[in-house]
């Protein structure tokens, strides 16, 4: 039972605006159940075997059957990984026991010929990615798994000599090449097809691939972050309501048949994929998505709050953030925007006076970014008007960006 509910269907939509204007040159989204580029700029995935065009996260996904099913991408595609890019797709895991070859590009297992590949090794329950162009410029991350999700996101962003790997929009390693690595154009860009897979005792992918999507420059955390789909996720953040109030709680895209939460006794509906909550004190509620195969389960807070016991002076932000791209701290913002009826405006100014940043959206915050470019590393000012128990507030502090 697939929900196509108006916040999931408007996500999928403002993520395809938002990244089509912001470099993305490639997508193959499969909603069609073809191999097309969906800009038909590029020629078609080549497919081998059977791949069978299953629910996905738009609309459809292809599966692959860990035999002789593969996807290849043209080769022309590989032009475009000499310089800043950021690799980003969807996949799913069916664990048989045995190693899977999630995606690869190289051209044979005798020598490290500027090649990359991801490998789900079972026995470990880690991801496996490699990089490298000569034995002296070859690097390796493992990663351990979180089985409690379905649905996994794997992206990869080069600037310059630095490679950075996320999985799930988090980062996990941030790889600095020796030298530009320029991809042999000899093997293919291709998932579940890797040349290596009968000495590894690896096997084909088997499991779903979705929205395999190329960009001509290096996203950001922020936007990696704004672009996330939410497959079987939850997306509403942990967050403050006052006591008697009701909040929407929203879950992303979702191809189940089967949605449960717990605990279910203050929600309207607790087999709905977006049900409202109104928890007289505090609560985590668990959700639980069992599409069959495999179950992704995922949780968000709610606190509850006392209206008569609120300080409205006591707003909260940090006295430092460090917008590096590593997943922790990396924007500064309000953190009790529950105390907020109103924002009147948010600014940020320099050591000098000058504004480099202002907003009135109380959700929205700042990336350490002026005018596209990361600004240095020092002490800044905040000045926030806003309005609290129908009473205007005015908070001026500094903070400090650390590089």
């Amino acid at each position: 039972m697939r929900h196509f509910i108006f916040t999931s269907v408007f996500l999928v939509q403002l993520y395809q605006l938002a990244i089509s204007q912001n470099g993305r040159f490639l997508l193959y989204d499969f909603d069609d159940c073809t191999f097309e580029e969906s800009g038909l700029s590029y020629d078609a995935l080549s497919p081998g075997g059977n791949p069978l065009c299953v629910c996905g996260l738009n609309e459809m996904s292809v599966r692959l059957d860990g035999n002789q099913d593969y996807l290849q991408l043209p080769k022309s595609v590989i032009d475009s990984l000499s310089s800043d890019f950021t690799l980003d797709f969807y996949f799913t895991l069916e664990d048989s026991g045995q190693d899977l070859d999630i995606f690869s590009l190289r051209n044979a297992c005798v020598s490290l010929d500027s090649f990359m590949s991801l490998r789900y090794q079972s026995s470990l329950n880690e991801l496996s990615f490699e990089l490298g162009s000569s034995t002296q410029n070859y690097h390796i991350i493992r990663h351990k798994l979180n089985r409690e999700n379905c649905w996994y996101r794997f992206t990869l962003v080069k600037f310059g000599l630095d490679y950075f790997v996320y999985l799930d929009n988090v980062l996990l390693s941030r790889i600095i090449s020796r030298e530009n690595i320029e991809f042999t154009r000899q093997g293919s860009l291709s998932f579940g097809n890797n040349p290596c897979n009968n000495i590894t005792n690896t096997i084909p992918h088997r499991g779903q691939i979705d929205q395999i999507s190329l960009f001509n420059r290096g996203l950001s955390d922020r936007e990696l972050s704004d672009f996330y789909l939410y497959p079987d996720r939850i997306i509403t953040a942990n967050t403050t309501i006052f006591s008697g109030d009701t909040l929407l709680i929203e879950t992303g895209e979702s191809c189940t048949g089967s949605i449960t939460w717990t605990p279910s006794t203050s929600l309207n509906n607790s087999l709905s994929p977006q049900p409202v909550a109104s928890p007289d004190e505090s609560t985590t509620y668990t959700v639980t998505f069992n599409n069959g195969i495999c179950t992704s389960t995922d949780t968000v807070r709610i606190f509850v709050a006392d209206r008569n016991e609120l300080d409205c002076n006591n707003l909260l932000l940090p006295k430092a953030f460090t917008p590096n791209n590593d997943g922790l701290n990396d924007t500064y913002g309000i953190s009790n925007r529950f105390i907020v009826e109103k924002l009147d405006f948010f600014e940020i100014f320099d050591r000098w006076g000058s504004k480099i940043w202002e907003t009135t959206d109380l959700n929205e915050k700042w990336d350490g970014m002026k005018n596209g470019s990361p600004v240095s590393g020092g002490t800044y000012l905040y000045k926030i008007q806003y309005i609290c128990n129908n009473e205007v507030k005015v908070k001026v502090d500094n903070f400090i960006l650390m590089k």
